[in-house]
């Protein structure tokens, strides 16, 4: 018996790590009860009904949590992708966004209690990420503003492209930059959120980033 109280929950993949020869720690944050780390025994074996597969950076599942007050690591009997991605996967690109954007959200994102708003933003987000053809290169500017507002620091722009602050994601082929312009912004909006998130630290995927946006 796994026990607990079980929420069906909608999940975002923020991090795994492999512990030992078969099992899996998994950082999810939920849509019911927030941030939450998981441990997966006998992920990798295959008799598993619960894939190591699953467990990739933000992925989007639906997931029965069995959690426990006092638990450091809590347990899901069940876990499936309730939205597949069409593009990231296939497009290097979009896959180093994606993993820019997990890093983002495994330094930001510390609370276990819901909000559901953040969740449907973020969720909405990563399916925009997936379903853009135009303007991907721009995403992850558009992202780390808007992300901004829900985490209670929405950014100004005096001295930066005022339209960022107002674009869409499905018009950020509007945005006209080139490598150097967008490397200097990317590092502006990581500066502002050094100094509001604790221990923020230095990215390591944005350094891929630099690299694949190269002109």
């Amino acid at each position: 018996m796994i026990g607990g109280i079980i929420s069906r929950t909608r999940a975002i993949v923020l991090n795994q790590l492999r512990y030992g020869d078969s099992s899996l720690i998994v950082d999810l944050y939920t849509d019911s009860i927030g941030r939450q780390t998981v441990f997966i025994k006998g992920a990798f074996s295959k008799k598993s009904r619960i894939r190591s597969a699953l467990f990739q950076p933000l992925h989007l599942l639906e997931t029965d949590l069995h959690h426990r007050a006092n638990r450091q690591m809590q347990r899901i009997s069940n876990a499936n992708v309730c939205y597949p991605f069409q593009t990231i996967h296939y497009n290097p690109v979009k896959g180093c966004i994606a993993l820019f954007l997990a890093e983002i959200l495994y330094k930001t994102l510390k609370e276990e209690e819901s909000n559901s708003e953040m969740f449907d933003f973020l969720f909405h987000s990563i399916q925009m990420l997936d379903l853009n053809e135009n303007g991907t290169a721009n995403f992850h500017l558009a992202f780390l503003v808007h992300f901004s507002r829900y985490l209670g620091f929405y950014l100004k722009y005096e001295n930066l492209l005022p339209q960022l602050s107002e674009i869409s994601f499905d018009s950020l082929d509007n945005l006209s930059l080139n490598h150097n312009q967008r490397n200097n912004l990317t590092e502006y909006l990581l500066g502002y959120y050094s100094m509001y998130v604790d221990n923020f630290g230095k990215l390591k995927s944005f350094a891929i980033l630099q690299n694949v946006f190269q002109d």
